[in-house]
C-alpha cells in the first residue's frame, strides 16, 4: 500500500513531543511507544503509520489500523485500549500541523512507496527541451519527451516513452484549504507526488496536481487532451481517452478504458467504472459504479455510444 516514509527513526513519543511543542492538547488510549514508519491515508490499512480519522463511529473502522497511530476528534475510552489513538480537539488541524512540521524539517522521503528512487534520476535517453524546468527529485525514464516550457516538480515519476507536450505543469500544489475550529485557514500539504506510466501522452498546457498523501497517477497508454486539469490524488487507469479541456476534481478514480469527451467536468471524489463513456460538455456529479454512457448537465445515462479511438 502507498504511503510516505520517514527518512529517520520516529516513535510515538517523538510525535507527542512535537504536538506538545505546538501547544496542541491530546489524550491517549495507551502508553505504546512503537516506531512510526511514515504518514498515510486513514482509509487504508497500513501498519505503523500516522493517520487521522475525524470521527470513529464504529469499532471496525479502526480494526484495520490497530498498529497505526490515529488522530481523531472522538474521545477515547477503555474499549480502544489496544489501539494507539490520540484524541485532539481538531484532528485535521493537528494532522496538517504535523505534516507541515515533517515537511519543513525534511523528515519525509521525496517519493511515496510506489516509486523506487534512482541514483541517476533522468535517463540520458530522454528528450528534454532546453527551456523545460526539471526540479530535483524527479525520475524520467528512457525515451520520454518533455517539450518546451514544461515544469516538472519534485516527487514526479514519468514512465518510458511518455510524451509531455508544450507548457505543461506536472506536480504543482492544488487547492486544499481547511478552516480550523480556531478559525485559522490552513492549506493541506501536498506531500505526495505524481506517477505517470508508460507511453502516456499529455497534451499542451495541461496541469496535473500532485497528491496529498498518495500520488496522483495516470496509467499506461492513456491520452490526456490539451488544456486539461487533473486534481490532487486522482487515479486514472490504463488506455483512458480524455479529450481537450477536461476538468477532473480531486481524488476521483477513473478505471481502465474510460472515454471522456471534450470539456467534460467531474466533481471531486467520484468513481468512474471501466469502459464508461462521458459525452462532450457533460458535468458529472455522481459516481458511475457500472459501465455506462452518460451525457448532459448534470450527466444522465443514455444508450451506449462508440466514441474516441479504438484502443
Amino acid at each position: 500500500m502507498e504511503f510516505i516514509k520517514f527518512n529517520k527513526r520516529i516513535t510515538i513519543h517523538d510525535i507527542l513531543n512535537i504536538l506538545e511543542s505546538m501547544s496542541i492538547s491530546f489524550t491517549r488510549s495507551n502508553k505504546s511507544n512503537s516506531k512510526i514508519e511514515g504518514v498515510s491515508n486513514g482509509l487504508l490499512k497500513i501498519d505503523y503509520t500516522l493517520c487521522f480519522i475525524e470521527s470513529i463511529n464504529e469499532k471496525n473502522l479502526v480494526d484495520n489500523l490497530k498498529n497505526s497511530l490515529i488522530l481523531t476528534n472522538t474521545p477515547v475510552n477503555d474499549e480502544y485500549g489496544d489501539y494507539s489513538i490520540l484524541h485532539v480537539n481538531d484532528a485535521r488541524f493537528a494532522f496538517i500541523k504535523l505534516l507541515e512540521y515533517f515537511n519543513n524539517t525534511e523528515l519525509l522521503e521525496k517519493f511515496t512507496t510506489k516509486i523506487e528512487p534512482r541514483a541517476k534520476s533522468i535517463s540520458h535517453r530522454a528528450n528534454i527541451h532546453t527551456s523545460a524546468i526539471i526540479e530535483n527529485d524527479v525520475i524520467i525514464e528512457d525515451d520520454v519527451v518533455v517539450s518546451a516550457g514544461c515544469v516538472i516538480k519534485n516527487g514526479t515519476y514519468i514512465g518510458k516513452g511518455t510524451i509531455i507536450r508544450e507548457n505543461c505543469t506536472i506536480g504543482c500544489d492544488g487547492i486544499a484549504l481547511y478552516k480550523a475550529k480556531n478559525d485559522d485557514v490552513l492549506r493541506f500539504p501536498h506531500i505526495a507526488g505524481v506517477w505517470i506510466g508508460k507511453n502516456v501522452e499529455i497534451g499542451a498546457n495541461c496541469v496535473i496536481v500532485k497528491g496529498t498523501l498518495t500520488n496522483t497517477s495516470i496509467g499506461n497508454d492513456t491520452v490526456i487532451g490539451n488544456l486539461s486539469n487533473i486534481g490532487h490524488g486522482v487515479k486514472i487507469g490504463k488506455k483512458v481517452w480524455m479529450s481537450v479541456g477536461g476538468l477532473i476534481g480531486g481524488n476521483c478514480i477513473i478505471e481502465d478504458y474510460v472515454t471522456i469527451g471534450l470539456s467534460v467536468s467531474l466533481k471531486d471524489n467520484l468513481f468512474i467504472a471501466e469502459e464508461s463513456t462521458i459525452g462532450m460538455g457533460s458535468v458529472v456529479t455522481k459516481s458511475l459504479n457500472e459501465k455506462l454512457t452518460v451525457f448532459g448537465n448534470p450527466a444522465k445515462p443514455l444508450r451506449p455510444l462508440k466514441v474516441g479511438p479504438k484502443r
